[in-house]
C-alpha cells in the first residue's frame, strides 16, 4: 500500500498535500493553492465561458475543484442554497468550507455576497469561506483595487480591520465578524473571464 500511495502522490501531489493536511491551516493552504489552479484553468477557457451563467461558471469550477478527497457540490443547504461546499472526504480530518459566487454586477453586489456568505450561510463553525467573482469586464486589476479602497472604507457585511493581500494575483481577504461573535476569514477571488 505504501509504494502505492508513493506512487500515487507522485503522479498528483495535490493529492499528498490534501491527505497530508492535519490542521484547518494545512487543509486552507492546500484548498488556496488548489484553486488557483482550477481559476487559472477557468481563465485558459475563458472564450467559452464568457457567455455563461452563473449556475454554469460554478458548475464549472465545482468540477475542476472535485478530486478524490475533496468533494464539491453545488446549491447543498445551510440555512439557504450556497453556491459551493467543499468538503475533505477525511474520516480523521473532515473540513468544511462554503463559498459564493457572483458574475461581478459592482462593489454594491459584491458586498451582498460577502453578506449571504457570512450572515445566512455560514453557521460560524467554520474559520473560512469564500467569496468568487467572474468578472466578464476589462480592468480585473483595478476592478479588485476598488473593491479593496471601498470595503476599507465601509467595512461591509461587519468587516473587521482592513483588507489584506492574497497570494492569488487578483484575489484578496479580509476578516469578518459572524453572529457568534467569531472572525471568519473570507478569501476573495476574481476570476478574468473578459477577451
Amino acid at each position: 500500500m505504501g509504494d502505492s500511495l508513493k506512487t500515487l502522490f507522485g503522479w498528483f501531489p495535490a493529492l499528498r498535500k490534501l491527505f497530508q493536511a492535519r490542521t484547518a491551516e494545512e487543509f486552507d493552504d492546500f484548498l488556496d493553492r488548489h484553486f488557483e489552479e482550477c481559476v487559472q484553468r477557468m481563465e485558459a477557457e475563458a472564450h467559452h465561458l464568457m457567455e455563461d451563467s452563473e449556475e454554469k461558471l460554478s458548475a464549472f469550477l465545482a468540477a475542476a475543484l472535485s478530486m478524490p478527497g475533496l468533494a464539491v457540490t453545488r446549491e447543498v443547504y445551510s440555512n439557504g442554497r450556497v453556491d459551493l461546499t467543499i468538503k475533505s472526504e477525511s474520516m480523521t480530518f473532515p473540513e468544511r468550507r462554503l463559498a459564493e459566487a457572483k458574475i461581478y454586477a459592482g462593489p454594491a453586489y459584491h458586498e451582498q455576497a460577502i453578506e449571504q456568505l457570512i450572515s445566512r450561510y455560514s453557521t460560524g463553525r467554520q474559520s473560512r469561506g469564500y467569496v468568487v467573482e467572474y468578472v466578464k469586464k476589462p480592468g480585473i486589476a483595478e476592478l479588485v483595487l476598488k473593491l479593496r479602497k471601498k470595503a476599507d472604507v465601509d467595512l461591509p457585511a461587519r468587516q473587521h480591520g482592513a483588507t489584506c493581500n492574497h497570494r492569488m494575483k487578483w484575489a484578496y481577504a479580509s476578516d469578518h465578524r459572524h453572529a457568534s461573535e467569531d472572525l471568519i476569514h473570507v478569501v476573495h477571488i476574481n476570476v478574468n473571464l473578459h477577451r
